[in-house]
């Protein structure tokens, strides 16, 4: 299973922990996934095995998952997309 397969079924913040957990510690990971998937792993490490959260810290951890998928999106699609500013309609055709 893919990183990005494993970000779109974690519907927890358990998984999304385990996930960045993954991240964070496997040598393939560029420098600027493991920063985000860090950024994930801190907001959930103090609440991931307690039963109830602050809905603060849960929504920053749902804020830094979403890094953290843009991220995976990035280095998955690679040149795929299109540059950060550029809109899709005004692109060049091929």
């Amino acid at each position: 299973m893919t990183w990005m397969t494993a970000a779109a079924e974690a519907r927890s913040y358990r998984r999304m922990y385990i996930l960045a957990a993954e991240i964070v510690s496997s040598e393939a990971a560029p420098g600027d996934l493991k920063r985000a998937a860090r950024r994930v792993a801190r907001a959930l490490e103090d609440v991931v095995d307690k039963p109830i959260a602050e809905a603060l810290v849960l929504a920053r951890a749902r804020a830094r998952f979403s890094e953290l998928v843009a991220a995976l999106g990035e280095i998955e699609g690679g040149a795929k997309r299109p540059p950060p500013g550029r809109d899709n309609r005004t692109a060049r055709r091929r």
